[in-house]
């Protein structure tokens, strides 16, 4: 069998062609932002160069060893970061590599597989795993150890420590070798001071032959309170052991933002916090501009949307893109989540999608009322590029009143309304398919101004996008299901998919940061909707979901199909990854502090990642989360955005 899975091994990375589908339809030379070169695992990014790149469909060619790989050392390591010294006679404490009962360490990262339940599923360029486990009681001493029928030698570490991260030059080394096969995982313990028998838990692991591409940027706050140091964007690249302030509340800066009756700025006569009249105020749910040069996001009340820059040398400047006439109709009262679609992305034809609160008889403007309860929300476009002007000034006469006009005229030129034929509720949060085609949203019973509210009847639709006019709406079977919620879509790379969020029995209670809600994911033509496995933290960590409060998924910005090449690997498989935030515990979990703006549970969050497997017939392999251990621990992170960011470099490590 050994032999045999060698040989399997050697066929898969020999013969193993790729093709990636990227978010915004471009090459992957193209499209993925960094320096070109040899990355982390020894191969070439060079366009035309040797080595893996699954973007532009080379061939996986790693070093082959035969089932003699050297990755793992033939010595045991020492972790040099442990709190208190290992034991100089540890081995002779642990014994023979089965000298172990139950139950063992309950090891929380990553997520191990065992019998017919599969363990975490890495990209092969993804962060190095980390091993965070905790004891059953009373155990201060560790053995870790990996093994591989391609290695040699098994790695064996000691460590009086509860986490270990695997070294950097293992990780390369089993990128480049030891991919589709499982990695075992032993984790054993015990006292030092009465050694006995050790516990321990086995399981496994497995690399994926595929990178994960593109950048991250996520929504970091530490309080629910509006103030200029409060919430941010944070960013970093795939593989990335640190993060970076991607965008700042001071950095995006003053935009000329109106208050909700266009008369006067934002912030003029009633801002408490210090930010100059007509600032951003807070950064809010965001999204990447198909080039990944720039973010869109929400900004406070009246919850106008601000684009800002986030590529190096540029960072909070409005794109040279977006014309005055646009920026100010972004900066109308109640606009919801937006976004956008490499089909619509070139000179000519810059669209954003956003959702909106009805507010005159047009739709569209400024006003002095507020939309409590909303009227039917609605879908708009706005073009970026708009050579219309709005400008209202006191001596011309009443300045809302002219800015409406002026908006009202422009209408199916500069922004139009999406028909939603057939629509019988409001239309929140949507999702713009990357080939222009169709847009999904969330059709629910109960918005306000733009937004999503409480939790009662939501569904998933899809409008076709015809030419800015839109048409009639259609259920997605699988995610439209009576007496439940679900909300928050998100395109796959390639337009096969929908993630989405679902919570199984509304209670008229708000549905952003909700407790119950998981992540599924339905055929974007409609189908059964898969129920993640990455929405369970481990079991013996004695959480469930529903429970964790799983929202906000969000795909990278490329798929990869991976062709049969074996009778036993005899199926084509194309990999998705996919990122959303979690409330499960963490090292440093807090409460954020109460508001009035606070939801009902102020348990901080953090960001997960989780692989999924799709064959031809359609069948879903589901796999664990990974939590991101690079991210801050002491921000409660939200609402992530996987594209193609050009943020700057994350400083790595010398």
């Amino acid at each position: 069998m050994a032999a045999l899975r060698t040989a399997i091994a050697a066929t898969l990375v020999l013969g193993l062609a790729a093709c990636a589908v990227s978010s915004t339809g471009a090459a992957d030379d193209e499209k993925t932002s960094g320096a070109k070169g040899d990355d982390q695992f020894g191969n070439s990014n060079t366009p035309g160069g040797g080595g893996f790149d699954n973007g532009s469909g080379r061939a996986l060619s790693p070093t082959l060893c035969d089932g003699k790989c050297q990755d793992f050392p033939l010595d045991p390591l020492v972790d040099p970061d442990s709190p208190t010294p290992v034991p100089l006679n540890a081995p002779s404490l642990f014994g023979a590599a089965d000298n172990f009962s139950g139950p063992g360490p309950c090891v929380l990262e990553p997520q191990l597989g065992s019998g017919d339940q599969r363990g975490a599923l890495f990209p092969r360029n993804w962060l190095r795993p980390r091993f965070r486990y905790e004891p059953s009681g009373g155990e201060n001493l560790f053995q870790i150890r990996l093994s591989s029928e391609l290695e040699q030698n098994d790695l064996v570490v000691y460590t009086t420590a509860t986490s270990w991260a695997l070294p950097r030059e293992i990780w390369s080394g089993l990128g480049k070798h030891v991919l589709d096969h499982p990695i075992t995982v032993t984790i054993r313990a015990l006292n030092s001071s009465n050694p006995g028998k050790p516990s321990g838990v086995r399981g496994t692991f497995t690399i994926a032959p595929v990178d994960a591409r593109g950048k991250l940027v996520y929504w970091a706050t530490t309080s629910s309170e509006v103030q200029p140091g409060t919430s941010k964007l944070v960013g970093f690249d795939v593989g990335d052991e640190a993060v970076i302030d991607a965008l700042t509340v001071p950095q995006a800066g003053e935009r000329g933002i109106l208050a909700q009756g266009g008369r006067e700025l934002r912030g003029r006569n009633d801002d408490p916090k210090g930010v100059p009249a007509g600032a951003v105020q807070c950064i809010g749910c965001h999204v990447s501009t198909p080039d990944g040069d720039a973010v869109a996001f929400t900004d406070h009340w009246p919850w106008n949307t601000v684009l800002a820059s986030v590529e190096e040398g540029s960072v909070g400047q409005r794109p040279s893109y977006v014309s005055p006439g646009a920026e100010r109709l972004l900066n109308q009262p109640w606009l919801g989540m937006q976004t956008f679609s490499m089909g619509h992305w070139s000179d000519g034809d810059r669209i954003v999608v956003t959702s909106y609160s009805p507010r005159n008889a047009q739709g569209v403007g400024f006003t002095d009322s507020t939309p409590y309860p909303s009227r039917k929300d609605g879908l708009l476009w706005i073009d970026l590029a708009t050579t219309s002007t709005f400008d209202a000034r006191p001596e011309q006469g009443d300045v809302q009143q002219l800015l409406n006009q002026q908006i009202g005229a422009a209408l199916g030129s500069a922004l139009g309304v999406i028909a939603l034929d057939g629509e019988t509720r409001s239309a929140a949060a949507p999702s713009f398919s990357h080939d222009g085609a169709r847009i999904v949203y969330t059709s629910a019973e109960a918005t306000q101004d733009g937004r999503l509210s409480a939790g009662r009847e939501a569904d998933l639709h899809l409008v076709p996008w015809n030419a800015r006019k839109g048409g009639a709406v259609t259920p997605v079977s699988g995610a439209a299901q009576a007496g439940v919620a679900e909300y928050y879509p998100s395109f796959s790379a390639d337009d096969e998919l929908i993630a989405f969020t679902r919570v199984g029995s509304p209670d008229g209670q708000a549905l952003y940061y909700r407790p119950d809600g998981e992540v599924f994911v339905v055929p974007a033509e409609g189908g059964e909707a898969t129920r993640l496995f990455a929405n369970d933290p481990p079991a013996c960590s004695g959480e469930r979901s529903p429970g964790v409060i799983n929202s906000w998924p969000k795909w990278s910005p490329a798929v990869t199909v991976v062709p049969p090449v074996t009778m036993e690997l005899g199926r084509t498989r194309t990999f998705y990854f996919l990122i959303f935030s979690s409330a499960r515990k963490y090292p440093g979990s807090f409460q954020l502090p109460r508001t009035q703006y606070s939801p009902p549970d102020t348990r901080s969050s953090q960001l997960y990642m989780t692989a999924l497997v799709r064959y031809q017939n359609g069948e879903l392999e589901s796999y664990p989360a990974l939590y991101l251990w690079n991210q801050d621990p002491k921000t409660s992170n939200l609402t992530p955005a996987w594209d193609t960011f050009k943020i700057p470099k994350v400083p790595g490590p010398m």
